[in-house]
């Protein structure tokens, strides 16, 4: 039997998850730091394993986890990624007036701040074009 596509998108979550998890481990390895690598990779296999069976059950989050979000589900989505980045902007915003008031650099903080805005004008031109 070949997998479906909704069973291949639901495992797809999981291994970006896991993915990612994997690269950061490996980077706290090389550190020097083992124990919380071993913690980090064991934490994120978890939740790996968690989405996998998340997004095969019901309920909006798994069928946004999957192939199966409705229009209100995929608002859903959509609201939350919006509300997320803007609590991203915002911490990044007061890390990089806080880092210009110690060193008058904004550091990391300020190249954050340059993508969101970046990203932002960008994607509001390709919306405008689409719509």
């Amino acid at each position: 039997m070949e997998p479906t596509h909704h069973s291949i998108r639901r495992a797809l979550s999981a291994v970006v998850l896991a993915t990612g998890g994997l690269a950061l481990s490996a980077a706290i390895w090389a550190s020097g730091n083992h124990g919380f690598a071993a913690g980090v990779l064991s934490f994120y296999g978890v939740a790996s394993i968690v989405t996998y069976r998340w997004a095969g059950g019901r309920g909006d989050v798994a069928a946004i986890l999957s192939t199966r979000p409705d229009e209100r589900q995929r608002g859903l989505d959509r609201d939350a990624t919006a509300i997320s980045g803007l609590a991203v902007t915002v911490v990044a915003l007061v890390g990089a007036v806080v880092a210009v008031a110690r060193t008058g650099n904004p550091g990391d903080f300020g190249v954050i701040c340059l993508v969101s805005g970046a990203s932002y004008v960008i994607a509001l031109g390709a919306m405008q074009r689409r719509r």
